[in-house]
């Protein structure tokens, strides 16, 4: 059960499955109302020509909604004019000259470009292949056909006839081998089962993959160090396939049975505050959403995962992808959670223990066990310090509505960002100190060019800047100790993440109080050679107002002030800008003032609080 302890708890759930559900009914009347959006030639190029994706992918994401949307709809109602709508969208999907994406495919070096399975192509068949066999009853047998012959020759003949690794993503640690495994798993179990010569060691080299990959990269404390949207993103098609293998499988293979498990699945939580805002570490978001169905599951396989504030769930527009694997889900499972509630884990027993037909036939039965609610056992604490050692984060949370999140790490880490010994600090919902997470995605932004991107260099995270010099990027720049007293304290050690010779130690040590959220930062350097400049470098996305040592900001709705301890220094403000993940361009502003120099040659040291007012 997830530590979660709310009366209503039942109700929320209801209100969330019954608006999903009219959401979707909703949705499929707007779209009925246009044409599905064809993806040309001149649309595919734009990436190649200019190395914008945004363009492209409005329109293929566009068509990837009209197969989701009345994929569910057909699911949901069994309509006839839903079921012809869904086969005209199926021949379309069907029709396309590629199904990944132009950002993953090289057209001038690879002649067989068409086919490719990179993340979306992967999807797109495991989509196909769940839709036509969950309505085969009532879609014609030419669209079926022709649906399953595209998967086998786009996706899944390709992939078996490889030798492992197929791409990067086979052997790579991070979520696309859960994406493009899932997928192509679950795809095999659809269209595959009646070739057990060939889909058992497809599901074999698939879960192979996953054991050995997928889950070695995360953190032996459960963390994602991609970020919180790539837990979402990995472990839907990690659970969905793990879930369709256990009931394929009769039990026989399950990959839930992880020592892992438990702390993967509590990892989700624990990046909420009180206000929703979330940890956007790496390629993060500072508002990002939870998959119901999948929080649902992971509720039912462990005690630990607790289930985030219910506000934060997100709809079906919330993934702008449209991704079917855990659209679905957020019904089947969502459901299912609804009568595991009601009945209790006894009635698990009358399955035999398998929840995907329990799953099932909660959805379609719509049971309506009438039982009290079990309690779901002991509240988050509103103020209290996470600390995930391994790695290297800290979250704490004040009584007061105000949080704060510190890591150490290292400068290669996946979807890296040069943030070693950076933090943030917040109050509600407002990012006062931030943390940008994810910015645009470009080709530049994948290349040697990352760390030209604000977000992604140093200079657009709280941490100094030594000589004028930030961050380098590669393993060996990290932080080389990391600790915590578990009651507000953190200490990082960080200087080997400049590559400057002559910073011989820079130690930033963090004091957090519960009470009220007051923060107090010092960093401590010590110099091998004398240096000319050291900065406190601070980045916000609201105009700062400074009055010599003090700096305040404004938020939203919340605000905070700065106060720099020690001799009068000259803050500035300095206008930068960045295009977030949807190509929005973003004024934030830089808080720099110089260290004195009074000890330079040997040592100096910088302190100031942040607190809410």
């Amino acid at each position: 059960m997830p530590l979660r302890k709310e009366s209503n708890m039942i109700q929320e759930l209801e209100r969330y499955y019954e608006g999903y559900c009219e959401s979707i009914r909703k949705e499929a009347d707007i779209l009925r109302m246009e044409e599905m959006p064809e993806i040309t030639e001149e649309l595919f190029a734009i990436y190649e020509n200019t190395g914008n994706r945004l363009i492209y992918e409005a329109v293929y994401f566009k068509r990837r909604k009209y197969l989701a949307v009345f994929g569910l709809k057909a699911i949901l109602d069994r309509q006839e004019r839903d079921i012809a709508k869904l086969e005209e969208i199926l021949t379309g999907i069907c029709a396309e000259e590629c199904w990944a994406l132009p950002a993953h495919v090289n057209r001038k070096a690879d002649k067989d470009w068409r086919i490719c399975v990179d993340l979306f192509a992967a999807e797109t068949a495991q989509t196909l292949s769940e839709i036509t066999a969950l309505l085969e009853d009532v879609l014609s047998e030419d669209t079926v056909k022709a649906v399953r012959q595209e998967v086998m020759r786009r996706v899944l003949i390709p992939f078996s006839a490889s030798r492992a690794p197929y791409s990067h993503w086979e052997y790579g640690a991070s979520n696309w081998c859960a994406v493009c495994g899932g997928s192509i798993g679950s795809a095999a179990i659809y269209l595959m089962k009646d070739r057990p010569e060939e889909l058992e060691p497809l599901l074999e080299r698939i879960c192979y993959s996953l054991k050995a990959f997928y889950l070695k990269s995360f953190a032996e404390d459960g963390a994602c160090l991609e970020g919180l949207g790539y837990f979402t993103y990995g472990m839907t098609y990690f659970t969905g396939f793990a879930q369709q293998l256990y009931e394929f499988t009769a039990g026989k293979q399950n990959l839930f049975e992880i020592e892992k498990l438990a702390e993967i699945a509590a990892f989700q939580a624990k990046c909420y505050f009180q206000s929703g805002r979330t940890v956007s570490f790496a390629d993060g978001y500072t508002d990002d959403t939870f998959q119901m169905g999948l929080t649902c599951l992971l509720a039912m396989k462990c005690p630990e995962a607790e289930i985030p504030p219910m506000e934060r769930a997100a709809g079906l527009n919330d993934d702008s992808c449209y991704r079917f694997m855990g659209l679905y889900r957020n019904l089947i499972w969502t459901r299912a959670y609804l009568d595991f509630l009601r009945a209790g884990q006894s009635a698990y027993a009358l399955h035999g223990g398998s929840r995907t037909q329990f799953f099932a036939e909660s959805f379609q039965e719509g049971q309506q066990a009438a039982v009290s609610e079990p309690d779901t056992g002991k509240k988050n604490s509103s103020g209290r310090m996470i600390v995930l050692p391994d790695a290297q984060w800290v979250i704490c949370r004040s009584k007061n509505g105000a949080g704060m999140a510190a890591k150490g790490g290292h400068n290669a880490e996946p979807h890296n960002h040069n943030d070693a010994g950076s933090f943030f600090y917040l109050v509600g919902k407002d990012f006062l100190l931030t943390d940008l997470g994810c910015g645009e995605y470009t080709r530049d932004y994948f290349s040697e060019k990352r760390y030209e991107y604000l977000c992604c260099r140093s200079l657009g995270h709280n941490v100094p800047v030594i000589n004028g010099g930030e961050q380098l990027a590669g393993e060996e720049y990290r932080c080389d100790a990391f600790e915590t007293d578990g009651h507000g304290r953190t200490v990082i050690s960080f200087a080997g993440a400049y590559g400057n010779p002559k910073l011989q130690s820079l130690i930033r040590t963090l004091d957090w109080e519960e009470e009220d959220g007051t923060l107090q930062v010092e960093d401590c350097f010590r110099f091998r050679e004398p240096l000319q400049s050291v900065k406190e470098n601070l980045i916000t996305p609201w105009k700062p107002e400074i009055q010599g040592n003090v700096i305040r900001i404004q938020g939203a709705e919340n605000s905070c002030e700065i106060r720099i301890e020690g001799a009068p220094v000259e803050a500035e403000c300095i206008r930068q800008d960045f295009n977030d993940h949807e190509g929005c361009r973003r004024d934030v502003w830089l808080i720099q003032w110089e260290i004195s120099a009074a000890d330079m040659a040997e040592q100096t040291s910088a302190r100031f609080t942040v607190k809410a007012v």
